[in-house]
């Protein structure tokens, strides 16, 4: 079970070493961080684009979590899986 981090650095790091299985360079981070925050400050503005984000998926999401927070990481989740770092090279 992934849990959340209320350090965003922190659950950005723990992330994409589960997806990709190699630490993130310092620059990965910086950009996933900015994109983080970004996403939570759009989230945020538009409650509807954050419930269509949460309603995809095959979980329900913890009525505790904040669901801004929960659908920017999962962009940044998304971002990481469709990386080279998680792409098989053939």
């Amino acid at each position: 079970q992934i849990t959340m981090s209320a350090e965003p650095e922190k659950a950005i790091i723990s992330i994409y070493r589960r997806l990709s299985g190699v630490s993130p360079s310092s620059k990965e981070l910086s950009l996933l961080k900015n994109l983080q925050a970004s996403e939570l400050e759009k989230f945020r503005k538009s409650p509807e684009k954050t419930k269509g984000w949460l309603m995809a998926g095959q979980y329900k999401i913890n009525k505790i979590l904040d669901p801004a927070q929960v659908a920017a990481n999962a962009v940044v989740a998304s971002v990481i899986l469709n990386s080279d770092a998680t792409l098989t090279k053939r």
